[in-house]
């Protein structure tokens, strides 16, 4: 489901979030102004939550233009990754424990779920997590390289973050009946640190991932729905409609010092990083301070790629999500998209199958993205059986036809029909059709002239193909051999010395 949709569908099924309430939450009413006497039902609940999020300026509270000062990624990082083509999305936090899309649990929750919610981290004990069999599993399914979420919308810092916040915290007495009743508040960080695991997960990732050769890459929200800093935000625990820069300045610039502070650390304590997916917005008041951010980033990562969410102009790449472009776009791009309902780990999840995994890289490859792939780790810190079956499915295959992937560009001619998509080397001599689906005895294709006198062969076998123009087509002849003997499953490469260079 798109973010927009989903968002559309929890606000209109939800209760209130916080502070629109009124009688919900009592905690709150001392310092948020009511916005109506009792809460409404059905429609008029969405209309009015929909007025107070305002989702043109989260999103697009940014300056449309860069500043002189600042500088992209350069060309030589950006062509490094068109070459990778194939990484995992993995989201993995407290709301693996509850079995939410990553944290949009959230979005829309009344107070008791939110108090039980921020008491996750003290349950939160990975003890399985090992960051060196996570990037075997990824060197086992051909992946090149994974972005790791840091903080989702929730707050909570998966490395050991120096920024503290309010926030509250279970007592001996625990859970009673009707909810969270025993819990004391505490200033602390809201990290990794604060519950039993006290191991910082982002710094095990990336220096596992840099010792097996991965591409590293960071994920990051803009919005803290538990941060009391972050109040502009209609789906934060202690959202205020009247909060401005100039109602209250102080704690204004405690959320843009926040996350500057996080960033920082992120940028700052883990040697190169390779990719920066930031997510959300902030809203159009405070667009020159997310600018500011940005250009803080670059000087301290000057060659990493950043996804331009939150941050317009200043961003390198664009990630579509759970959808692929019709055709080759301009622009650096990666889709992202789970391979289950969640992007997040959900108990009895349905997963796609093994093939639409590698169906989608073909797809994407072609079309001159990346792809990559959402999965999320179980609460213990392994991956499921349904994640790993499909990796290696994929791995096992890319490792007969990694060649038509990695290093790759889209041609102009990026399909034929629906079951044969195209890529190219990077000096435009090789052209490889994929075929989904065994060709039979013959594999025809108008798009591609082979080069007079050069070889063709099916990737995975040294086994020279007979081939012909016919015209415009170039027919080429399988042998029986070849199709008892298939070097791969699913789709089958042709690698072809082009005339058309």
């Amino acid at each position: 489901m798109k973010r927009r949709h989903f968002l559309t569908r929890s606000l209109a099924a939800g209760p209130l979030i916080c502070g629109l309430g009124g009688k919900e939450n009592p905690a709150l009413a001392e310092t948020t102004p009511q916005v109506f006497a009792e809460p409404p039902e059905g429609e008029s609940r969405y209309r009015q939550l929909d007025k107070a999020l305002d989702r043109e300026a989260m999103q697009r509270g940014f300056l449309p233009t860069v500043d002189a000062r600042y500088h992209h990624a350069p060309q030589a990082a950006i062509e490094a990754f068109k070459d990778l083509k194939f990484g995992i999305r993995i989201h993995w936090g407290l709301y693996c424990l509850i079995g939410s899309d990553a944290s949009w649990a959230l979005a829309g929750a009344d107070k008791r779920f939110w108090d039980a919610y921020n008491v996750l981290y003290q349950f939160f004990n990975p003890t399985d997590f090992d960051a060196d069999a996570w990037m075997d599993l990824f060197q086992r399914a051909g992946l090149k390289y994974f972005t790791f979420t840091t903080k989702h919308h929730d707050g909570f810092s998966l490395w050991p973050t120096k920024t503290a916040q309010d926030s509250i915290r279970l007592t001996p007495q625990g859970y009673s009946s009707g909810g969270v009743e025993h819990f004391e508040k505490v200033r602390h960080n809201y990290s990794i640190m604060d519950g039993p695991y006290k191991k910082d997960i982002v710094g095990n990732l990336v220096r596992a991932g840099r010792t097996k050769g991965l591409g590293v890459g960071l994920y990051y929200s803009h919005v803290d729905w538990h941060d009391p800093a972050f109040a502009w935000d209609p789906f934060n625990l202690y959202y205020d409609p009247h909060f401005t820069p100039a109602s209250d300045p102080k704690r204004w610039q405690t959320f843009i010092d926040h996350e500057r502070e996080q960033v920082s650390e992120l940028m700052t304590n883990y040697g190169k990083i390779d990719y920066l997916d930031f997510d959300i917005g902030w809203p159009r008041a405070a667009a020159q301070a997310i600018a500011e951010v940005t250009m803080m980033v670059r000087e301290l990562q000057p060659d990493v790629i950043i996804r331009g969410r939150g941050i317009g102009a200043y961003g390198d790449y664009y990630t579509p999500e759970r959808t692929v472009p019709g055709g080759p776009s301009t622009g650096v791009w990666k889709v992202i998209y789970p391979c289950g309902q969640a992007f997040s780990y959900l108990p009895n999840d349905i997963y796609k199958p093994a093939e639409w995994i590698l169906d989608n890289l073909i797809e994407i490859t072609a079309k001159g993205g990346n792809f990559e792939v959402g999965f999320g780790a179980m609460p213990n810190g392994r991956w499921p059986a349904e994640t790993v079956e499909r990796l290696e499915y994929v791995g096992n295959w890319l490792g007969v036809n990694g060649e038509a992937i990695y290093n790759t560009r889209p041609l102009k001619t990026f399909r034929e029909g629906s079951t044969v998509w195209f890529t190219s080397s990077k000096t435009g001599d090789v052209v490889y059709a994929i075929s989904v689906g065994w060709p039979g005895r013959t594999f025809t294709t108008n798009s591609v002239r082979a080069k007079d006198g050069s070889r063709v062969l099916m990737l995975g076998s040294e086994l020279p193909l007979e081939w012909h123009q016919n015209g415009q087509a170039l027919v080429i002849e399988i042998p029986e051999s070849l199709a008892e003997n298939k070097p791969c499953q699913h789709a089958y490469v042709f690698k072809i010395q082009t005339a058309m260079a």
